[in-house]
């Protein structure tokens, strides 16, 4: 027995061990990339899913000279062997400084073949020709007449050239997106459901405002070298413009450089709720971050774990790599799997436990005959079982009439009974006489009864007769 428990003893260091990898395989997750397109820099974070949620890994901005994009050729694949990120999923935000939004409508007889027309009439509304853009559009409302789109597009040659930066350090571009559509998505992670119309302010050295309706940007403004009162003006305008949109807006996002200093006290009057990244549960944002770039490149990392719910993508289909299914993927398969077998043993139990509760039920059923017959016999033996008691009542009890023809015969003529009580061991008489008192005698002498005397004075009327009660036992 010693042998055996020691043994158990020694298992529990190896079973310890067991499940400490199991949940280490299960937290690891998957990784994605994020990145950022600005004027002067290219900002990347790393993004993990896992069963917590999402966490921010590492991050870093990478500056470089206007037009020198390529100088980044040599940075990027050591920052990626470093991270450990080779043949990493990765998505890419741009700037709307490099952007464009614009509201376009079209007739109507447009919606058969809606993205070939956007693709031709893209020059009357962009300074760009399509040739020279990645675009893209959302559909904000059709009525009988037109279509009411909005436009999102960014330089081809500038995205491409960080594309092939980023795919010659051995990632895989998977979407494009316009940087506040990617933050929005940040901010849809908060655990407060968003209302279906809602803004996103980022405050750094100026201020962008997005105007969001369920999935789709609604309206973008945007304001350059503005500071102080004429910054906070601005903005006050804008979203006195935008909190006249249908639904109103009900919350305000924001972030940036200047957003924890932004004062929001002019905006009150509209009744937002103001929302900040650090209410958000992302583990890894840090304060040093400039999250005007980094929280944008979150949101476009989040686009490497399957298709996102907001903003669009700007990538055509035919360059986007495929998002391969990662271990996190496979132990959530695995998890889904163990989850489903342990409903089906939950079900089958279930299903056991009716049919023999059905069975039960027959067996019942096929027993109802008999045991109604037991049940009239049952009550048949309650009701002579009361009978028997109350004739044996009846015998203990004395003989009325034998008791009252007794008395009857040692009664004088002198006297009239008009009352008389019988119980087990008691008798009680009521009547009147021209001589009570010799009553009392008379009936103790007769040997039927013992301990006579009177129940109350005797009390005499006008004819003088006497009326007296009499108690006596057996």
């Amino acid at each position: 027995m010693n042998l055996n428990l020691k043994r158990n003893w020694d298992m529990r260091p190896h079973l310890s061990q067991w499940w400490d990898t199991l949940k280490a395989s299960a937290l690891t997750g998957m990784d994605g990339l994020g990145a950022y397109l600005g004027a002067e820099g290219l900002t990347l974070v790393q993004v993990r899913k896992n069963l917590s949620g999402i966490q921010v890994v590492r991050w870093s901005t990478n500056p470089f000279a206007p037009g020198k994009l390529e100088d980044l050729g040599l940075v990027l694949p050591e920052t990626v062997s470093a991270w450990g990120l080779e043949s990493c999923p990765v998505s890419l935000a741009v700037s709307p400084q490099l952007a464009f939004f614009r509201q376009a409508s079209l007739p109507r007889a447009a919606a058969e073949n809606l993205a070939q027309v956007v693709t031709y009439e893209l020059d009357r509304f962009l300074p760009l020709p399509a040739g020279h853009l990645l675009h893209g559009f959302q559909v904000l409302a059709e009525t009988e007449t037109e279509i009411r789109l909005m436009l999102m597009a960014v330089p081809r040659d500038q995205v491409e050239i960080c594309l092939r930066l980023l795919t010659e350090a051995t990632l895989r571009p998977i979407a494009v997106e316009v940087a506040p559509a990617a933050a929005a998505k940040v901010f849809a992670l908060s655990p407060r459901p968003l209302p279906s119309s809602w803004l996103l302010l980022l405050v750094d050295d100026a201020f962008e405002l997005t105007h969001m309706q369920g999935a789709k940007v609604t309206a973008f403004a945007q304001g350059r070298n503005l500071e102080g009162q004429a910054l906070s003006r601005a903005i006050l305008a804008q979203v006195d413009k935008l909190a006249a949109a249908r639904p109103q807006p009900r919350a305000l996002g924001i972030y940036g450089r200047g957003g924890a200093d932004f004062k929001v006290g002019p905006l009150k009057k509209h009744e937002l709720e103001v929302m900040y990244p650090g209410q958000l549960p992302i583990p890894g944002l840090q304060p040093e971050m400039n999250l005007g770039e980094a929280l944008p490149a979150v949101g476009a990392g989040l686009s490497c774990f399957g298709p996102a719910a907001l903003g669009i993508n700007l990538l055509p289909p035919a360059a986007r790599a495929a998002i391969r299914l990662g271990r996190f993927s496979f132990t959530t398969i695995l998890l889904l799997v163990l989850l489903g077998l342990s409903c089906l043993w939950g079900a089958s139990a279930f299903i056991h436990t009716r049919v023999e509760l059905f069975r039960v039920n027959r067996q019942i059923a096929g027993l109802s005959q008999e045991a109604k017959e037991v049940e009239g016999l049952l009550k048949e033996s309650q009701a002579l079982a009361r009978q028997m008691e109350s004739l044996r009542k009846i015998a203990e009890s004395p003989d009325k009439l034998a008791i009252l023809k007794d008395l009857t015969q040692l009664i004088p003529s002198n006297t009239w009974l008009f009352n008389l009580r019988l119980s087990k061991q008691h008798v009680n008489l009521s009547g009147m006489s021209t001589a009570a008192s010799d009553l009392i005698p008379l009936l103790d002498k007769s040997g039927l009864l013992k301990k006579t005397e009177f129940a109350s004075p005797i009390v005499t009327d006008a004819n003088k007769l006497e009326h007296f009660k009499i108690k006596a036992e057996f």
